[in-house]
């Protein structure tokens, strides 16, 4: 089969692979439509360089089912998105179908390719209604993490929302939060997002964090006390630390971009005295998904949040656009390779 494959450096290729083999309590999957996300980036511009091997990557997928091995919910030709948690199925976490708090979790890829092999539990079944590239979108990270994160927060129409970042996961929040017919304030320095975020996502206001001053623009619309609810999506650390201090007293902080790198804070200043709630999302569940349907089926469209849609096998300058902040969502058809 055809696969997309990274080789650190900046580099990625479309190649010819061995066909996945199914284990046991695997299914597997053709894929129609695959997402790409920006944890990929990590690898694709800093993963030690391999120019001889690479690797597989992408988690973000719509397909149909091939071979449903000795599953008794799923039949070949079922239409399917993936949740690419994989926990052990036995602790209190899995028993309740958030595998993403395993103790145990494994990840699960390997999508940007013609043909996947995922654990049962992994996959989800999807309505036959809804186009891949539709599927794709709600049963992936831009869609999944910004209900995820809206689920936990108090909106309403008209409320004003700062979301820090419109990269993938931002272009979902705000997307997620027009629908709800709040007011949208995104910073984002990309000028090429910046546009994406208000053309596409609904974001009634974009500032670029480089030339404006965005506090004093936030307390300026909100009778200069900061907005009510912030969703941080970039994950940079100055912007979580910003996100923090640009929050109204007694407002909430919701933190969705990734993170692993430390950032200093005064949890008196920053935190205690001024009562703020922080909340994250991570990820996505198969219940989520299926209520994300529901809003689909209610007139929810996020369509637009899609700026390339591509064969996979002109995928590599895509993904070098894309790691510039050039793209919005981008989705790739692995069977037109």
């Amino acid at each position: 089969m055809r696969a997309l494959l990274y080789f650190g450096g900046g580099e990625s290729a479309v190649r010819d692979v061995p066909d996945p083999v199914r284990k046991p309590g695997q299914i597997l999957l053709k894929v129609m439509t695959s997402a790409l996300c920006g944890s990929e980036m990590k690898g694709y511009l800093y993963g030690e360089a391999n120019f001889d091997k690479g690797w597989m990557t992408g988690h973000e997928m719509s397909g149909e089912v091939v071979d449903p091995g000795e599953s008794k919910y799923f039949k070949a030709g079922d239409r399917a998105v993936v949740q690419i948690m994989n926990g052990c199925g036995e602790c209190p976490y899995c028993k309740a179908g958030t595998y993403q708090f395993c103790e145990k979790l494994e990840y699960e890829n390997g999508v940007h390719a013609q043909y996947a092999s995922m654990p049962e539990k992994c996959v989800v079944k999807a309505p036959n209604d809804i186009d891949f590239d539709m599927l794709a979108l709600l049963g992936g990270d831009t869609v999944g993490v910004a209900y995820r994160a809206a689920k936990q927060l108090n909106l309403a129409p008209g409320k004003l929302v700062f979301v820090s970042g419109a990269g993938p996961i931002g272009l979902g929040v705000t997307s997620l939060l027009k629908y709800y017919g709040c007011e949208i304030v995104v910073s984002e320095p990309s000028e090429y997002r910046r546009h994406y975020a208000q053309q596409h996502a609904g974001a009634g206001l974009v500032l670029d964090p480089a030339r404006e001053d965005v506090r004093a623009r936030l307390r300026e619309m909100t009778g200069n006390t900061g907005p009510e609810i912030t969703v941080e999506c970039s994950g940079n650390p100055t912007a979580q630390l910003q996100a923090l201090e640009y929050t109204r007293c007694g407002g909430t902080v919701m933190l969705c971009g990734e993170n692993y790198n430390r950032f200093e804070i005064v949890p008196s200043v920053h935190i205690i005295h001024k009562e703020l709630t922080v909340k994250g999302a991570f990820y996505f569940t198969a219940a989520d998904f299926n209520e994300i349907v529901k809003l689909y089926h209610a007139g929810l469209d996020v369509s637009a949040l899609a700026s390339h849609r591509a064969a996979l096998s002109d995928a590599p300058p895509i993904i070098r656009a894309f790691s510039q902040g050039r793209t919005g969502k981008v989705l790739f058809h692995p069977q037109e390779s």
